[in-house]
This record gives structure tokens, C-alpha cells and sequence, in this order.
């Protein structure tokens, strides 16, 4: 957690909002704003302005999301809710407010499926609910390197990358499904085939599938993407880049989708079998 940090109560208006994923009907984010700071996160593009400015020393915590989601679990239409799409559930002050867990609980005994990202090993703290409701629910690690001077750089205040496949590995011996998030994935930053062929190797040991993507640029992340070394390029690249990443994980038989088809996967699999 960088120095300075400032947090902000205030009052949501919904807790449940309309999630723009295609694979997901909701987003449940408690925390606007995160103190893991990621150069490359979209979400500065759709947090508060305080937020924004100081990305990774101020969050506000809506303090009465838990009551507002009580009230819309039981009166909204069922569905797939993500748990956080616009902000870590897992970052350091969970551990102060502990509005995840109660929140799965909520969701799950009205009839939603819940799915989670995070990077943080913080969320080894409610292995039990989550396993509990194993179900109805996955879990999905964020690694966008597992090289640690590159990870300071794109994310100064996130937990050790190795920390997070730990917490992979622990989630997955239980039987909750998991998956990775590879990524985003920056041309000239974190883009060493060495490394991700051991992130793949890593989620074939575990039974764990890999959703991968790649840094786009958005307004916000400009400023903080500055001196990474990021080299913006067109498509060939990257389309390269996706044959390889695809090719190592046939090679392990590890399960692999774009983000772009992750709304086509979970449309034809039967990963999720709530509805």
C-alpha cells in the first residue's frame, strides 16, 4: 500500500450495477478506486475524480452497499455477478470493512453465481465460505508477470506475483474452479514468452484455465503507462503474440481464451451450471 493513503466513506446509490461484459448481467464493486495502484488499469477511466488523480492513494468504500444488495438480491432478475470489475475486493482495507464476504453469501442464497478477481492472496481469508459455495461460484487470479522488477513497475502497490499463484494453487486443491487472468499484456513491457510459458505450465499443474488479453490504451492509463517502456503498435503484433500464447497452452492442455471470446466461451461451455 503506497504512503498518504486517503479513504473516503460514502453512499452507493445501487449495489448491483448492469456489468459491461458480455459474460457477466452484474458488477459488485465496493470499493471505488485501489490501492494497488496498476499503471495499466481501465478503471481510472471510471472512477471519481479524487480517485483518478491520485490513482493508488485514494479509495472510497460504499458503506451501505451490503444493505442496498440485501433488498436487490431479493428483487432483481437472476444472474452472473463479478466481484469487482472496476476495482480489487481483495485489496488491503477488505480487511478493515469485510463487505466480500458477507456479499457472496447474500448472492449465492438468493440464486445468483458469483464470480471473483482479484490479485490479491487476501482472499485465502474467506476459503471457507467460498468452498462452502463452491457451486455457484469461481475465482480468478490476475498474474500479469511473474517477473518482479516488471510487476513494481506496472503495479507498485500489488501483492508479489508468486504470492498470487500460491493463492491459486491453495484455491484450486479445494475444489473451487479457478482461472488466471494473463494480462494485460503490453508490447515491450511484460511480453517475455519464457515467462508465460511458465504461467502456463503453472496453471496446467492446478487444472486451472487462462482468460489472456492485451493493454489497450484508454485515456487514464497515459500518464501512468509513461516510462514503462510500452511500444504502441498495430495488430501484427499482437496476433503473433496470441499464437504463441494459444500454441503453449495446447502444448500443456491447459484451456485458453481470448477476453474478446470469453462471452463466446461461457456461452457454449458448461463451466457454469446455476440457470
Amino acid at each position: 500500500m503506497p504512503d498518504n493513503i486517503k479513504i473516503i466513506e460514502t453512499n452507493a446509490k445501487h449495489a448491483l450495477g448492469k456489468s459491461g461484459m458480455a459474460e457477466l448481467d452484474y458488477a459488485f464493486n465496493p470499493y471505488l478506486g485501489c490501492f494497488h495502484g496498476c499503471r495499466y488499469c481501465y478503471a481510472i477511466d471510471m472512477s471519481p475524480a479524487e480517485a483518478a488523480n491520485n490513482w493508488g492513494k485514494v479509495v472510497f468504500v460504499r458503506k451501505n452497499i451490503i444493505e442496498l444488495l440485501e433488498h436487490e438480491a431479493r428483487t432483481y432478475k437472476k444472474g452472473i455477478v463479478g466481484i469487482s470489475t472496476i476495482t480489487d475486493p481483495y485489496q488491503s482495507i477488505e480487511m478493515k470493512y469485510r463487505i466480500v464476504p458477507e456479499a457472496i453469501g447474500i448472492l449465492v442464497k438468493n440464486g445468483f453465481y458469483v464470480t471473483i478477481q482479484t490479485k490479491s492472496p487476501l482472499i485465502l481469508k474467506d476459503i471457507k465460505i467460498l468452498e462452502k459455495y463452491k457451486k455457484n461460484i469461481d475465482v480468478g487470479i490476475t498474474v500479469t508477470t511473474i517477473n518482479r522488477k516488471v510487476s513494481k513497475i506496472l503495479e507498485p502497490y500489488a501483492p508479489d506475483p508468486f504470492k498470487r499463484l500460491n493463492a491459486l494453487k491453495k484455491l484450486a486443491e479445494t475444489g473451487i474452479r479457478t482461472w488466471l487472468y494473463l494480462g494485460p499484456i503490453a508490447n515491450g513491457v511484460n511480453d517475455n514468452i519464457d515467462d508465460i510459458d511458465r504461467i502456463i505450465e503453472f496453471c496446467a499443474s492446478t487444472g486451472t484455465r487462462i482468460i489472456y488479453d492485451s493493454f489497450q490504451d484508454f485515456k487514464g492509463t497515459v500518464p501512468y503507462m509513461a516510462g514503462t517502456g510500452y511500444i504502441k503498435t498495430g495488430n501484427e503484433w499482437w496476433n503473433s503474440f496470441r499464437r504463441a500464447i494459444e500454441e503453449a497452452c495446447r502444448r500443456n492442455n491447459v484451456i485458453c481464451t481470448s477476453e474478446e471470446d470469453e462471452w463466446k466461451y461461457e456461452a457454449q461451455s458448461r463451466f457454469r451450471t446455476l440457470f
